[in-house]
């Protein structure tokens, strides 16, 4: 009896080894080690993300730093519409300004109102959108009535009619742009915290007394960031091309030209001056698809398994 168990037991033990063993093929989900990456070290596990990261933080600093360094950007000379090359590195424009200084002086308006506009739509939705979802009721009424209001509302028009009435700045463009662009991430907000206030750990501070607020602010805004990042970098995208399109039509600071307004200007001069609309074109295009790819990718990472086939 004892030489049967003794042979039957290293049989079992075996087949409990391979029922629990993974099936040929299937790769862990879980590194070795039994922890997962950070956030971080997946996002920057993807050589594109690197790329374009690198590239965007490139552009901010030379568009923050370069005009110091730059030659003057509204300085005439007689050297108009001098092709790129030699001296004037992105050539001059048709008064003979250098066209690199221009450049530059356009990125930090167009890069200035896309992330003054996302910010301040994450900072309004979160708000707004926290407020409404966690505590519903009247509040959630509210919201929903006031962002339908303000989602009907043509940017570009409200821009034309503000420029008409107050006169055309940048402060002017950015308040309007996110006062028409704050109900998206208003929206994300108030689903993920319904969705939250609902959980059991939110239950439990509830049950033991904790300010409402407080559990708001501690526990709700905190796990709903994950889709109100990826939106937000989607707007600084949406909100460079929507000031280049305005500044296109001639609605923006003539003081401080930005890429589209750059455009605008280089209309007259395609035949004798491409790189008048090609560059600042190419910025526009660039900066645009960098900070989309970066959303996607990092909707791609905080949702792993959206668009995944089951």
């Amino acid at each position: 009896m004892t030489s049967l168990n003794e042979e039957t037991t290293p049989t079992l033990r075996a087949g409990e080894a391979a029922l629990d063993a993974p099936p040929s093929g299937v790769v862990p989900t879980v590194p070795a080690g039994g922890k997962r990456r950070p956030l971080w070290r997946r996002f920057v596990g993807r050589p594109s993300n690197i790329f374009f990261l690198s590239a965007l933080a490139v552009i901010c600093v030379a568009v923050a730093i370069g005009p110091f360094f730059a030659p003057d950007p509204v300085a005439t000379s007689s050297d108009v519409l001098r092709a790129p090359g030699g001296a004037a590195l992105l050539g001059t424009d048709q008064l003979g300004r250098d066209y690199f200084s221009r450049i530059l002086l356009g990125g930090r308006v167009s890069l200035l109102v896309g992330f003054s506009v996302a910010l301040l739509c994450m900072t309004l939705g979160l708000v707004l959108g926290g407020l409404a979802g966690f505590y519903g009721g009247f509040a959630d009424t509210a919201l929903v009535k006031l962002s339908e209001f303000f989602q009907v509302l043509p940017g570009i028009v409200l821009a034309i009619v503000a420029a008409a009435l107050f006169g055309s700045n940048i402060l002017l463009i950015v308040l309007i742009l996110s006062i028409t662009m704050w109900p998206g991430v208003a929206r994300i907000v108030r689903a993920e915290a319904m969705r939250i206030g609902q959980l059991g750990y939110v239950e439990s501070a509830r049950a033991a007394g904790i300010h409402s607020l407080r559990i708001l602010w501690s526990d709700v805004l905190p796990n709903a960031m994950p889709p109100v990042l990826v939106a937000t970098t989607m707007t600084v995208g949406r909100a460079i091309l929507i000031e280049s399109s305005l500044a296109f039509l001639g609605i923006g600071d003539a003081n401080t030209p930005s890429w589209g307004a750059l455009l605008n200007a280089a209309q007259p001069y395609m035949a004798t001056g491409w790189w008048l609309a090609v560059l600042p074109g190419l910025c526009i295009f660039f900066v645009v698809l960098a900070v989309n790819m970066l959303g996607d990718s990092l909707n791609d990472i905080l949702n792993p398994t959206i668009g995944r086939v089951k």
